[in-house]
């Protein structure tokens, strides 16, 4: 299968990931991607045999059978080459998603938890929920994205970590021992929100998390921004006068387990947090000047993101950033993890198609 010249190989893979993506939308035949890609037949046919020889593509039914003359061969994406992995533990819930490389959902399996259950507990359960999976989901696992709702810290040695907090018992339950560490990437869970909400946006993007606590994540130009050991965007410990956010919230009644989001329905204590976190924001944009500002989570609201905006634009008048509630109405984190899981095994996937 391998090309004589090393250029020849990569200018091919490039072709043959178009096809490959074009693929992804549907069954296709040779004239429908020739024309779709503004390619030769000769060159759609090279590609395809190369993506079959892969073990990407395979032959699929015609939806020209029964008619008369030559029935033109259409071709699809295998599902069985493997499948993308994604896992969310919330306060609320621990969630197992697998999907094919172009997306397309294969299984999803969840359990319910509360403040009390353990590590333990939630280590069994994923452990159960992996093996039902498994058996619904016959191909290899390529690559998985884990959310955890709590800090998770990267060392410089390359180790990562999760920092639990009080607001559920299991939440640094080790949920990466139960896969392969060369296939898993972790991060918190309003890191992967952020990726999830940027997707083809353009320039820089701050989003803004509200649930059981406050969290926030900066995208600059695509690319989410950790900060060295991985902990940017921890909003509770800003100073704002002579206390933190954290303190200012405390004042105001809004500090409890998971009743953060709870309380914002009540006007007064909205006002409560719009202030002091509207100061706090203002610093921000003033200084990132980012194009959007993504308010999500259980506690968001379009309304509450028109006020947060209306606060900082009080503060840092030449300021404009736009200020938006979330597409994904604070359910980012699983969809966030599978995109990370999804790009990550894409990237492995052709940096061994062009070497083979």
């Amino acid at each position: 299968m391998s090309l004589q010249l090393p250029g020849a190989r990569a200018l091919a893979t490039v072709t043959d990931a178009k096809v490959f993506a074009l693929l992804g939308t549907g069954p296709a035949t040779r004239t429908e991607i020739s024309v779709q890609l503004g390619i030769s037949k000769p060159t759609a046919s090279q590609a395809i045999l190369r993506l079959q020889q892969f073990g990407l593509v395979s032959e699929g039914k015609s939806s020209a059978q029964g008619k008369r003359g030559r029935i033109p061969e259409r071709y699809e994406l295998r599902q069985d080459y493997g499948h993308v992995l994604a896992v969310e533990l919330s306060a609320q819930q621990l969630v197992i998603q697998a999907e094919d490389l172009v997306g397309q959902e294969l299984a999803r399996f969840s359990a319910q938890i509360d403040s009390q259950t353990t590590q333990q507990q939630v280590l069994d359960t994923a452990g159960r929920l992996l093996t039902e999976l498994d058996a619904a989901v016959r191909s290899p696992r390529l690559a998985v994205g884990i959310s955890q709702a709590a800090p998770v810290m990267h060392d410089e040695q390359g180790g990562v970590r999760v920092i639990g907090t009080p607001i559920f018992a299991a939440s640094d339950a080790d949920i990466a021992s139960l896969f392969d560490a060369e296939i898993s990437l972790l991060d918190n869970d309003v890191n992967w929100m952020a990726v999830a909400e940027y997707g083809q946006r353009q320039g820089s993007m701050l989003l803004v998390y509200l649930g059981a606590g406050i969290g926030a994540a900066l995208m600059i130009d695509g690319a989410l921004h950790r900060g060295r050991y991985g902990v940017a965007g921890e909003l509770e410990n800003q100073k704002l006068g002579d206390a933190t956010l954290l303190e200012h919230l405390e004042r105001g009644g809004l500090v409890g387990q998971r009743i953060l989001f709870e309380k914002l329905a009540d006007p007064e204590s909205r006002r409560a947090l719009v202030e002091p976190l509207g100061a706090v924001l203002g610093n921000l944009v003033g200084f990132l000047d980012p194009e959007a500002v993504v308010v999500t989570g259980p506690g968001a609201s379009e309304e509450l993101a028109a006020e947060l905006g209306q606060a900082v634009e009080q503060a840092v008048p030449l300021v404009h950033s736009q200020f938006q509630y979330s597409q994904h109405g604070g359910d980012g984190a699983l969809a966030g993890a599978m995109a990370g899981a999804r790009s990550s095994a894409l990237e492995t996937l052709w940096k061994q198609y062009r070497e083979v």
